[in-house]
């Protein structure tokens, strides 16, 4: 039973002087980041008042003891005359503060009142790390809290942590992982078994010993943000930044000069109950100055077209099918606007009953009035028909599509300022040299920027000097920004070439909130979620949207309505002549080539190993470490990744089973997206599952396809090239 006993002890002892570490970390910054002094005195009432925890101690003589510590500290600290004399001096003046806490006087507070306050909070604190060990046996929740109070004194303050952050990591963990065999041991019942601390505490000192080790010996890279209470301040300022060249993201409607740093901003402007996810849009804007966007003419003087509730919206976007029932969609406003958001193929708007809408032809943007004075709507319906664009009507699109009475609407959407700087213009024509037709090269400067390694940032980003191209400087300089970035540039590259483009402000579909029934899913959308684009127009089928921004992925839908051939001829494809070995080595000179390489080989190898090992033993560890770490990391989020590589690969094959294999692919990555396929349940029905699911016929037309091919229909490559912009389109979707 004795033997027993000393583990036991020896483990409680442990637990206590840990969490005593802890709360001491507590009050170690106070002497440098307040005016408090004496610490030893408040680290010797928590050591006495643990001690006295760990024997449980009679209650009135714990108390006592405690208070007597209280009181001979205060008389230490405030007094200098005997100890009974100042008794009734310090009755007075605890009274009289006790007045001053009633009437929230807290700077006339005295400093021997303020330390019995920090005293009795110390109190209380050992009290409930003594509830935490022995009750509740979890120390988590207190020890989050020391990580986060040293963190803000550290970020906040001149307070360096850096010694504290790594005593807090390390103890902390011994400390819960101590806890962890206390509640398994209660829970489990085995206070009696032969699970011991030794075999609990041995496996998890050296665990711990070898990750502090590790983290120790690895590399360390400055900090990104290192003072980040300057961009704290600016985020509090009200003036967006001035001053400051920070921008506060969000939808404004001055967007003359862009480009510098923004913050982010959480704010909800709207939640919205949707069939599916899509872009809302606001205006777009087509004079490009150089520096930004201008709009045409001035609010005042635009030309606006209004309509009432209900009544089929003036705006001809898309060439949307009229005869298809609408979907309806109800947003409601958090963050109110005179103007209202809309999905592409609007066509009407429920809400403002009492008021009109008013669209401006130059921008495109739709405002609610009411006695023509402008009015912020809580909560609105808009009913759309989600646009699916004709591929084959799209690539039939050139120049011989306009004709001159289109010609002043052409220089409209291609106007470019006389300074744009040569080599834009020649890097358009670069982009877009092997492309046939206009949707092609549209496409191809929509991928460049992607395959070209432009990079998303939001806080390095210059604003252009004096003179100096915003969209100059972004494709030739920096190669890194944001949204507007990438969208400005684009429709200046499209329009070099000659094709309508404009700039398109608005939001992105936002973050996914829950599930509201079987076709309605509810998302938030945040100032965050502001966003800029392209759209594009051609004939017959109106403005179509386009998103150059790396990572983003835009909501348009493209309809592969080719038609396939019901045959292929296929050519004879000759069986390959089996490759004439070459001649094999003797038994002799493999024996020879043999024993030469090991006896010259293994006894080297061998050395240099060991000698490697003991030089390099902690960054051998670190890789290993690090490589597992990342490697488990980067499997785990293969969804989003894994297309990127999957899209390259069947690019440039073209034998028969490219596109066999290629569906296959797709079907494995849509199980990851989450669109499992039940069992059972056919092909054909899956494959509308997953158009139901995004809102396309991109599926129906892969699997279509596909059940020919194992039936004996054999794919041309001319056959592979069309139907693999469905198959990249699709599996693209799957990682968002």
């Amino acid at each position: 039973m004795n033997n027993g006993a000393q583990p036991m002890k020896f483990q409680r002892v442990l637990l206590y002087g840990l969490a005593f570490i802890l709360l001491w970390e507590w009050l170690r910054p106070l002497n440098e980041v307040t005016d408090t002094g004496n610490i030893e005195y408040f680290v010797a009432f928590i050591f006495l008042s643990m001690v006295l925890y760990y024997f449980n101690m009679n209650k009135f003589l714990s108390f006592s003891i405690k208070t007597i510590f209280i009181l001979f500290s205060l008389y230490h600290l405030y007094s200098k005359d005997t100890f009974l004399h100042p008794a009734e001096e310090m009755i007075r003046e605890l009274w009289d503060n006790i007045g001053l806490t009633i009437g929230r006087e807290w700077s006339m507070l005295s400093d021997m009142y303020r330390s019995l306050l920090f005293f009795i909070l110390l109190w209380l604190m050992t009290y409930l790390i003594h509830y935490w060990l022995s009750v509740r046996k979890s120390m988590l929740l207190f020890y989050i809290m020391t990580i986060i109070y040293i963190s803000l004194l550290d970020t906040f303050t001149s307070f360096d942590a850096k010694g504290a952050i790594i005593r807090v990591i390390i103890l902390g963990f011994l400390l819960l992982g101590m806890l962890a065999l206390l509640r398994l041991k209660d829970q489990e019942s085995l206070r009696g078994s032969r699970l011991g601390a030794g075999r609990w505490m041995i496996p998890l000192v050296i665990m711990i010993g070898v990750s502090s080790v590790l983290a120790f010996a690895g590399p360390k890279i400055d900090p990104v943000w290192p003072d980040p209470v300057p961009y704290l301040k600016a985020f509090a300022d009200d003036n967006d930044g001035v001053g400051s060249g920070v921008s506060k993201l969000g939808y404004g409607t001055d967007d003359s000069r862009l480009g510098g740093p923004f913050r982010g901003d959480p704010k909800t402007v709207f939640d919205a109950d949707v069939v599916r996810e899509h872009y809302w849009r606001i205006e777009s804007k087509d004079i490009y100055t150089g520096q930004g966007w201008e709009r045409t003419g001035t609010e005042e003087s635009e030309e606006s077209a209004t309509f009432a509730s209900g009544e089929e919206v003036p705006l001809n976007l898309t060439e949307a099918d009229p005869e298809r029932e609408p979907d309806s969609e109800v947003l409601k406003v958090r963050e109110p606007y005179s103007h209202v958001v809309y999905p592409y193929g609007v066509s009407s708007f429920q809400g403002n009953e009492e008021g009109t809408f008013s669209i401006s032809e130059d921008t495109t943007k739709i405002t609610t009035l009411r006695d023509q004075e402008k009015v912020k709507l809580e909560e609105y319906t808009v009913q759309y028909r989600n646009p699916v664009y004709s591929l084959k009507g799209l690539e039939s699109v050139s120049e011989d599509s306009f004709s001159e009475e289109t010609q002043p609407f052409l220089e409209k959407y291609t106007q470019l300022p006389e300074e744009l700087p040569e080599r834009v213009r020649e890097l358009a024509e670069s982009i877009t040299a092997d492309e046939e037709n206009w949707y092609q090269k549209v496409r191809a400067i929509e991928g460049y920027f992607s395959e070209e390694g432009f990079v998303y940032e939001q806080t390095e980003v210059p604003v252009p000097e004096e003179g100096q191209d915003y969209v100059d400087q972004f494709l030739f300089e920096t190669q890194m920004g944001y949204c507007d970035n990438y969208s400005t540039s684009m429709v200046v590259l499209v329009r070099a070439l000659g094709i309508p483009a404009r700039w398109v402000k608005g939001y992105t579909e936002g973050e996914y909130q829950r599930t509201v029934d079987t076709q309605y899913k509810t998302y938030k959308v945040t100032n965050n979620n502001a966003h800029s684009w392209v759209e594009v127009y051609f004939p017959g089928e109106g403005w179509v949207q386009f998103e150059p921004t790396v990572g983003f992925t835009g909501s348009t839908i493209v309809n592969y309505d080719y038609e396939l051939p019901e045959t292929d001829e296929t050519a004879a494809v000759p069986a390959p002549e089996p490759e004439t070995p070459e001649k094999d080595m003797t038994r002799e000179d493999e024996e020879a080539s043999g024993s030469n390489s090991s006896s010259f080989s293994l006894a080297g190898l061998w050395e240099d190993t060991v000698n490697i090992v003991k030089d390099h033993w902690g960054k051998i560890l670190l890789v290993i470490l690090a490589i597992t770490i990342i490697g488990y990391g980067v499997f785990l989020v293969r969804r989003r990744w894994l297309p990127y590589i999957l899209i390259p690969y069947y690019k440039f094959k073209k034998d028969e089973d490219t596109f066999p294999k290629a569906y296959l692919a797709l079907l494995d990555q849509l199980k990851r997206y989450g669109l499992e396929m039940d069992e059972g349940q056919t092909l054909r029905a899956y494959s509308r599952y997953v158009d139901s699911f995004f809102g396309s016929r991109e599926m129906t037309s892969l699997t279509d396809k596909y059940e020919r091919t194992l039936y004996g229909q054999k794919l041309t490559e001319h056959d592979w090239n069309q139907l693999r912009e469905l198959w990249e389109n699709l599996i693209k979707r799957t990682t968002g």
